[in-house]
């Protein structure tokens, strides 16, 4: 079995990158998904899973302390369980990808014969401002990679591109740095990615010493779930209150909402923000925000405004963890994405702009 780790900040485009990579391989592969979700409602997960099957949401509040061990531990339970060709791990991208491996190098046995691949995205927009902010744990991470994918390059010059590339492949001169535009990577480049591998237990880890506690982002998160119908006008004055201080400090939100016009998918970064269709059946409306000192009072009743007055508030709280530990049985169910029948298919023609 081939294990793709796929690690990157915060908004680099790490869903939109394994949606591609799914839709590539599953025709002539069985693939399952393994998404490590920094908080207890998963956003991704249900994303991922309207393209595949399996997909299993691992959620946890302390990515430092059980999330990377709950990761590795699945590797071998999946294998068993699901005999898939191939296992792709969404890492969070405030988490350094040093401790999933140092978790795999804990369990030793049950992971020696699996081939492993990092493949690391780099937003190509926001890596000034990530290097200055966070240059050990940005160098820590490309030093770490098999495969480095510069993303959302149709976004600035080639110069600047070209200049990006060189920086990275300074920092790590024996990985390949492959360009992207919305998560995907040329066809014949794309190979790169699906082939490239290393046994885990006879080539070492290697990348940048030991970090200290500063180097990395220290970030908390807010969750919850929502029945009721929303407004999308409301939903994009939300994100422009995200850019204010009364918030806190919001690195990132992305949920998924039921306006009238359909299924919604939000995307929130400091440097812009989109409210785009998505096609799929899902079962609630939910958010995920990641920031520090974030003012949850505030950010909870802004989202209540969001809904429609004439619409029924029914709230669910912060949902309950996904399972740490592989159950086997009616894969939907236990991976927690079912398809509601009460839902209505949408059909969108509009396009959108991106984050």
């Amino acid at each position: 079995m081939l294990v793709n780790i796929v690690t990157g900040y915060l908004g680099s485009g790490k869903t939109s990158f394994i949606q591609h990579l799914v839709r590539e391989l599953t025709p002539r592969e069985r693939v399952v998904v393994l998404v490590g979700e920094f908080g207890e409602v998963g956003i991704d997960g249900a994303l991922l899973a309207q393209d595949t099957p399996d997909v299993l949401e691992l959620g946890s509040e302390c990515i430092y302390c059980t999330l990377s061990a709950d990761l590795a531990r699945q590797i071998p339970l999946v294998a068993r369980s699901l005999a898939p060709d191939r296992l792709i791990i969404e890492y969070p991208g405030t988490a350094a990808v040093q401790g999933l491996l140092a978790a795999i190098r804990i369990l030793g046995r049950p992971l020696t014969n699996y081939r492993i691949n990092i493949t690391h995205l780099i937003d190509a927009r926001a890596f000034d401002d990530l290097y200055n902010q966070y240059p050990y744990f940005l160098c820590s991470q490309i030093s770490r990679a098999d495969v480095l994918v510069l993303n959302k390059c149709d976004l600035l010059p080639r110069e600047k591109v070209l200049d990006i590339t060189g920086r990275l492949q300074a920092v790590n001169p024996g990985a390949p740095c492959l360009c992207a535009s919305y998560g995907q990577v040329d066809q014949a480049e794309l190979q790169v990615v699906i082939e490239k591998s290393r046994l885990a237990a006879k080539k070492p880890f290697k990348g940048i010493g030991p970090q200290n506690a500063g180097d990395i982002p220290s970030y908390y998160s807010f969750s919850r779930k929502f029945h009721g119908l929303f407004s999308q006008k409301k939903l994009l004055r939300l994100t422009e209150d995200f850019s204010g201080p009364d918030m806190g400090q919001v690195a990132r939100a992305k949920g998924i909402f039921y306006c009238k016009e359909g299924w919604v998918r939000l995307d929130y970064l400091p440097s812009g923000a989109v409210l785009s269709p998505v096609n799929g059946r899902f079962c609630e409306s939910k958010v995920l925000v990641i920031g520090s000192d974030l003012a949850v009072g505030r950010i909870s009743a802004a989202l209540l405004d969001c809904l429609h007055v004439d619409e029924p508030r029914s709230i669910g709280g912060a949902g309950k963890r996904s399972s740490s530990r592989f159950h086997g049985g009616d894969r939907r169910m236990v991976f927690g994405y079912r398809v509601c029948d009460d839902m209505p298919d949408v059909d969108w023609n509009a396009t959108s702009k991106r984050v």
